[in-house]
């Protein structure tokens, strides 16, 4: 019971901050719902060349993540991990949706993404892959509102990005992270039904 309440008193002191805190920071810890972090208001088009916005997900809970389609990497693992949760939410009946934005917008065309996505047969009924954006926007969204780095890998071509899926509410609050190069799929199938989803 102590450890329980020293435990709790730890993650309160280090919640107290992490309005300047990144996801660094806050590793071993994936309960993120005390710690108020939000993602700001955008603007985007989707992966049909449609508009898309924050105001889209309005009553919605989603998961997100950060991928590019010549990602050499990290995005070879992570995609096909979130279409593993995908088809496992979609198995448990759980509305959720799925959102992914590209790190390279100036090659990450909608049609890209299309083709992107049928080769790694996502269900786009609730997946969506924005672009139409800046460098520098998307990288104010990562380091702002998901406190992930995003930079140009400086020895290559690569693009240094987070790796982590993020759990949001109907209210745009972020509230979980989950490692998604070893997605713990039960462990979210589990979170979203003690939601209530």
């Amino acid at each position: 019971m102590m450890k329980r309440f020293l435990g709790v008193i730890a993650a309160s002191l280090l919640f107290a901050g992490c309005q300047n805190q990144t996801i660094d920071d806050v590793q071993g810890i994936t309960d993120i719902s005390e710690a108020g972090w939000e993602v700001e208001s955008f603007d985007f088009i989707d992966q049909n060349a449609e508009d898309f916005g924050l105001s889209d997900l309005e009553d919605e809970y989603w998961i997100a993540n950060f991928i590019f389609t010549s990602c050499p990497t990290v995005c070879n693992t992570m995609t096909p991990n979130m279409v593993d949760l995908q088809e496992a939410v979609q198995s448990q009946g759980l509305d959720v949706e799925f959102v992914s934005f590209t790190v390279d917008p100036d090659n990450d065309s909608p049609e890209v993404l299309t083709e992107y996505a049928t080769n790694y047969g996502v269900d786009i009924d609730n997946w969506t892959f924005l672009t139409g954006y800046s460098d520098e926007t998307i990288q104010e969204l990562s380091e702002g509102s998901f406190r992930q780095e995003l930079r140009d890998d400086p020895e290559g071509n690569d693009i240094i990005h987070g790796v982590n899926f993020f759990l949001i509410t109907d209210e745009q609050e972020i509230i979980r992270f989950y490692d998604g190069m070893n997605t713990p799929i039960n462990e979210v199938i589990t979170d979203l039904q003690q939601i209530g989803l």
